[in-house]
């Protein structure tokens, strides 16, 4: 993610990351999967959205005597 897109998302997580001392490898690491858990997050909802369109599609007939 962007620095940019950072900016739009943050929750102060990115500013903890680089507040909190540790190696660069460990921060860039505990970053990469922030970001993974962010993509993860963003299909989940999309996922969810895209379902929730298509949820007329899947009542049930109403069969009427």
């Amino acid at each position: 993610m962007r620095k940019a897109n950072e900016r739009v998302f943050d929750s102060g997580i990115y500013a903890r990351l680089e507040g909190i001392r540790m190696s660069a490898p460990d921060r860039q690491r505990a970053i990469d999967n922030l970001r993974q858990a962010e993509r993860l997050v963003g299909a989940f909802r999309w996922a969810k959205e895209k379902v929730a369109a298509c949820g007329s599609y899947f009542l049930k007939p109403v069969l009427k005597h």
